[in-house]
């Protein structure tokens, strides 16, 4: 199992909390719902017409931008992934998506 961390943040600065915080933050606003408290890690799906994988401190497939962080908003909502640019609104992942891989 592979522990919590932002991508690109550094965890040796002590920011990890505070800059997850603003995330799921941003991403309400962007949702109109909280995310939950879970943290994922990974998430195996379809994205933009592939299957894929979409790993935290990864590049999205078929971009450049490096995943912050995987936010998952409850059942009936897409998961949400935040990069690093953070001009970019967030992506939605639909479900169903194949399989779920939380941080330790």
């Amino acid at each position: 199992m592979t522990p919590f961390f932002l991508g690109g943040i550094d965890s040796q600065e002590g920011g990890v909390e505070a800059a997850y915080s603003e995330l799921r933050e941003r991403s309400q606003i962007a949702v109109g719902c909280p995310a939950r408290s879970r943290r994922i890690f990974k998430l195996s799906c379809r994205f933009e017409g592939c299957d894929c994988e979409i790993e935290v401190g990864r590049p999205l497939p078929h971009r450049r931008d490096v995943v912050a962080a995987i936010l998952d908003h409850g059942r009936e909502e897409a998961f949400v992934v935040h990069t690093l640019d953070r001009a970019d609104a967030p992506t939605r992942i639909a479900r169903p998506v194949y399989s779920v891989t939380d941080f330790a």
